[in-house]
């Protein structure tokens, strides 16, 4: 599966079940991720609340930032 844009789920928004529908591993109701904040699927990231941890706008702003940057390195490889 291609997948080519980004997503964005503030507050109550259905990341999980988006994130579900497009195949991605989910694991205990959360988005499982990489060290590198990518999903089951090769150029899909997450981020912040989604993935589980502590619900702290410091650890959303840092995975937010990792995830950015991993999909520039990406997205320079393809």
């Amino acid at each position: 599966m291609k997948i080519d844009g980004i997503f964005i789920a503030q507050g109550v928004a259905g990341s999980t079940e988006f994130a579900k529908k497009l195949g991605a591993k989910i694991e205990n109701d959360k988005i499982a991720v990489n060290e590198n904040m990518e999903t089951s699927i090769k150029g899909l990231y997450a981020c912040g609340d989604c993935t589980g941890g502590l619900y702290q706008i410091s650890k959303a702003v840092y995975e937010g930032t990792k995830a950015g940057l991993q999909v520039i390195k990406y997205l320079k490889g393809r």
